[in-house]
């Protein structure tokens, strides 16, 4: 099945804009010219992208519909008006070597005369002087000071590329028909890509489009493939791969349910409540703070506020806590208790007491996850990052690990302070 975000995107076939239009070249005669027809999906994303109503263009697509491919489609053409600028973007060079190399291969079928391909600046610049670059998130920074005619931010929702995009990409996109494209397989629903591709939806972001197909919109994946998938995978990876559902994530490690546990706290009575928190501190990480309270009558956990920042001095991160401990009245801060530094300083300098948190990783996560999968953990609708957390933190897949891990990433450190106070608390309460 197949989902446009805006009513004027046509799918069936490439919709004719005027000179407004975003991709200069005729792409119909390109397409033949590659022995193209292409799909309704990529139809989608090529109408999206050619409107000159929207700049941002947001795909979510499923596996095998060559999402890929038909971006650098785009890229190209861009490429051959003279003096533009393409960016190609990946969470790691890895993945964004694959669209480069998919660049070289279209340059040398068109036989298009290359002035420089310099592997190690990750540059090609044809002779219109045109040129395609080759970006990471992690070295973000690398590929800012100019201006770009074109953004594509492909496997968008493997990393999160907030920052990375707001931040330092952004600001490239300043001549007035620059656009960029994220295309990708969901990877769960509280992350960048997710809220990018609701912002398609939006009235208060009319220069977004998005696009979101399932495997149904492939006329090449045969009903025999399909079965061999859903024989081989999971049903939240199935459901992850081949249906593009925003819903689930193979690999989370807590089954948090967003309907029945999301919700409106602000009127929430918790006068009778014990209070607590739990803190994850950070270096160069983020430092991660939840407020919890615990309702012992209805036995259930609220998550009622957080913080989460980086690069902040230990005065800063008290401060803000300090804010918390007033307006909520917080009995206990549990904190990891290899923070020992953080500790002595918070206690001597800000009067803020501290216990160590209870840190056994595998035991707490069970911890946490009898809790989510008793729905006895409601957060407030507007924590984010816990909500994030809750949804992102996910199982290291690597097979050759002797036991279980979770992956450290930017959903880690929320989970830890969450994981913090729910564990600690639930051992450690009855003694205060």
């Amino acid at each position: 099945m197949l989902e446009t975000s805006r009513t004027d995107v046509e799918s069936k076939f490439l919709m004719t804009f005027d000179e407004d239009r975003f991709i200069k070249l005729p792409i119909n005669s390109y397409m033949e010219l590659l022995g193209i027809e292409p799909n309704t999906t990529q139809n989608s994303i090529i109408n999206c992208m050619n409107n000159p109503k929207y700049r941002f263009v947001t795909a979510a697509v499923s596996r095998r519909q060559g999402k890929t491919y038909i971006a650098n489609v785009i890229g190209q053409l861009v490429c051959l008006v003279p003096n533009s600028n393409v960016l190609l973007m990946s969470p790691n060079y890895s993945l964004s070597q694959i669209s480069f190399d998919l660049q070289r291969s279209l340059i040398k079928h068109f036989d298009l005369e290359v002035l420089r391909d310099n592997a190690k600046d990750k540059v090609i610049e044809l002779s219109n002087h045109s040129t395609i670059r080759m970006g990471s998130v992690n070295q973000v920074d690398s590929v800012v000071g100019r201006s770009y005619d074109l953004i594509i931010f492909d496997e968008a929702a493997l990393v999160d590329g907030r920052d990375a995009f707001n931040v330092a990409l952004r600001p490239t996109l300043d001549k007035d028909n620059s656009k960029a494209l994220f295309i990708s397989t969901p990877r769960g629903r509280n992350n960048w890509f997710a809220e990018f591709f609701q912002r398609g939806y939006s009235d208060q972001f009319p220069e977004w489009a998005s696009v979101k197909a399932t495997y149904h919109e492939n006329p090449r994946i045969s009903e025999e493939d399909i079965q061999e998938a859903r024989k081989t995978m999971s049903e939240a990876e199935f459901n992850q791969e081949y249906m593009a559902d925003f819903n689930t994530y193979e690999g989370q490690v807590w089954g948090f349910k967003h309907e029945e546990c999301v919700s409106d706290l602000v009127e929430l009575d918790t006068s009778k409540m014990d209070i607590f928190a739990g803190m994850d501190v950070g270096y160069k990480d983020p430092t991660a703070f939840c407020v919890i309270g615990y309702d012992w009558d209805a036995d259930k956990y609220y998550l009622l506020d957080e913080y989460l920042d980086a690069e902040r001095t230990t005065e800063q991160h008290a401060e803000k806590i300090r804010d918390l401990i007033n307006k909520w009245a917080i009995d206990y801060i549990y904190i990891d208790s290899a923070a020992q530094q953080t500790r002595f300083d918070f206690a001597q300098n800000y009067d803020i007491t501290t216990i160590n948190a209870k840190k056994s990783v595998l035991d707490g996560i069970g911890h946490v996850a009898a809790i989510c999968d008793n729905d006895k953990l409601i957060v407030d609708q507007r924590c984010k990052e816990s909500l994030l957390s809750l949804d992102q933190y996910q199982w290291d897949p690597n097979p050759n690990l002797l036991k279980e891990k979770p992956v450290h990433n930017y959903a880690s450190h929320m989970a830890d302070a969450l994981r913090y106070a729910l564990y600690s608390f639930e051992t450690t309460a009855t003694t205060f």
